[in-house]
């Protein structure tokens, strides 16, 4: 496993296209509320991303932030922001991307963006909740990681409960340590 702030970069194609992945990741203490709020981090940074680098400085077409935590089979922390851009505004984009992230390690999300990812989680779940395969995959996962799988009754609670600080907290904890940041742009003609 790679260690320590890192930069990769990749010449490989000719389309004159880049695309960016920033991750972060490491061994963690499994914890039910940490795994929610990250997963909250990557979704209120992806709303974020989308308002700050797509519409005011029209860069990238599409860009997400993902953000998971594992029981099995050890303990880990995932964390990924990417996205596809020009190769002229690659290391632009990065830098705001950072610069979004940061905002949230240093002041903690905005309160309308926390309610967006509450209204869209809880959407979601209502919809889920009717579906078979929803349910097969919680008896699944409840089944790997030893957990009760009657928790996905308490699933709206656990969405409602999320806080800002919440949020902060895991992306201070987590993201504030190294990274990984690769690029792939197109071969020097």
């Amino acid at each position: 496993m790679l260690k320590g702030d890192l930069k990769k970069l990749v010449n490989k194609g000719t389309d004159p296209k880049s695309s960016v992945t920033i991750m972060y990741y490491g061994d963690a203490v499994y914890s039910p509320k940490e795994a929610a709020a990250m997963t909250a981090l990557g979704e209120v940074l992806t709303i974020k991303l989308i308002e700050e680098l797509r519409e005011n400085e029209s860069g990238v077409y599409g860009i997400s932030a993902r953000g998971s935590m594992n029981k099995v089979p050890n303990g880990a922390y995932n964390f990924n922001i990417g996205f596809p851009c020009g190769p002229e505004n690659a290391e632009k984009l990065t830098a705001s991307a950072l610069k979004e992230l940061q905002k949230i390690i240093d002041n903690g999300p905005e309160a309308k963006d926390v309610a967006k990812f509450k209204e869209a989680e809880l959407l979601d779940y209502k919809k889920n909740i009717k579906e078979n395969k929803y349910w097969l995959s919680n008896f699944t996962k409840s089944f790997i990681n030893g957990t009760n799988p009657g928790e996905i009754l308490q699933t709206e609670e656990k969405i409602t409960e999320i806080t800002a600080k919440d949020i902060q907290e895991v992306a201070k904890k987590y993201l504030t340590k190294d990274k990984v940041i690769g690029m792939l742009m197109p071969e020097k003609s």
